[in-house]
């Protein structure tokens, strides 16, 4: 029932913000960062400030090497796409979304198929490295083939700074390029779906609630409750994989 209501809920809109968390990637075996397997009862929360990064060498030789073994869920890792993000993809590619906005760091948005102009990674992407020198970007692939070259923390090729994953650290501005294709996105909207987020991270939550406070209509997919349940025209909690196919599915066939 709460599916055929999100499908009409949609059905007349063309320009349709996708907005995703973790939710959507947990079932690419990516878990969250605050659950009984998430990241942080694995790495402690204080080594992800970017000053500690900035001050310790021996903390940027321990991530460079964690990426270099496939660790972090990183571009080495044998993670892959799910069902959700290829619907996602699908509606891209059927010209009905105005944008994707991604709070996660994992590319698999861009993997699936959506194209990074039409996808705002709010807190960066663990595939590309940034120098924090000259803000020259490569893709992450090219430092790990020299960390497995015997550099543990290869400086910047260019100028010399100190190169890290473009994931955006505590202490860190979010990406200004990200950030204003988030605001296009939004302001293009007219309909809003989440897909796997409480929606309680700001100010990445602000593009989709611009979106919804403008009246555009809004679909949640969780498992759980949101800090926004309340504005949603329609909230279905379980799988994204097998709900959002669902929806998408009847939009675009």
């Amino acid at each position: 029932m709460k599916v055929a209501q999100a499908i009409a809920t949609l059905s007349s809109h063309r320009n349709v913000l996708v907005y995703t968390g973790a939710g959507i990637s947990t079932e690419s075996g990516i878990p969250d960062f605050r659950g009984p397997n998430g990241l942080w009862t694995k790495v402690d929360p204080e080594d992800f400030t970017i000053d500690r990064y900035v001050q310790s060498a021996e903390r940027r030789v321990e991530g460079w090497r964690m990426h270099a073994d496939g660790e972090l869920w990183g571009a080495r890792s044998n993670i892959a796409p799910n069902a959700a993000h290829s619907a996602v993809t699908k509606l891209w590619s059927a010209g009905l979304t105005s944008g994707v906005i991604t709070q996660n760091v994992d590319g698999l948005h861009l993997v699936a198929g959506v194209p990074r102009e039409s996808v705002s990674e709010i807190h960066g992407d663990v595939r590309r490295a940034v120098c924090l020198g000259c803000a020259s970007e490569q893709p992450i692939d090219d430092v790990l083939e020299r960390v497995d070259a015997g550099e543990p923390d290869p400086p910047c090729d260019r100028c010399g700074g100190i190169l890290k994953p473009s994931t955006v650290m505590f202490g860190e501005l979010l990406p200004p390029a990200e950030i204003e294709k988030a605001e296009r996105f939004s302001a293009a909207a007219d309909a809003v779906l989440v897909i796997g987020s409480t929606m309680s991270v700001y100010p990445a939550a602000e593009f989709p609630m611009s979106a919804r406070r403008r009246g555009a209509p809004m679909v949640i997919v969780n498992r759980g409750r949101t800090d926004h349940d309340g504005w949603a025209q329609v909230k279905i909690d379980g799988p994204a994989g097998e709900i959002v196919p669902e929806i998408v599915d009847a939009l675009v066939d």
